[in-house]
C-alpha cells in the first residue's frame, strides 16, 4: 500500500494501487459531516432504487 501526504494529491497512473491512494486521499480530507451526507445520499438512492427494503419496525409493547 503506498504512503500518501494527505495535503498532497497523489499520481493517479492507472493502476489499482493508485486509484486506492486517490482515494484514501479523498477520504482524508472529508469532514465528518461531510461523509455523513454521503452516507445518507448513498441510502436515500437504495432505498429509491429498491437496492434494500427500509426495516419495519416491531411493537416494543410487551403482548398481553
Amino acid at each position: 500500500m503506498k504512503i500518501f501526504n494527505v495535503g498532497e494529491e497523489p499520481q493517479a497512473w492507472g493502476s489499482y494501487e493508485d486509484a486506492e491512494a486517490l482515494r484514501r486521499w479523498s477520504f482524508e480530507r472529508r469532514t465528518p459531516e461531510q461523509r455523513l451526507a454521503w452516507l445518507k445520499a448513498a441510502l436515500e438512492i437504495a432505498y429509491q432504487s429498491g437496492a434494500i427494503k427500509p426495516r419495519r419496525l416491531e411493537s416494543t409493547a410487551p403482548e398481553r
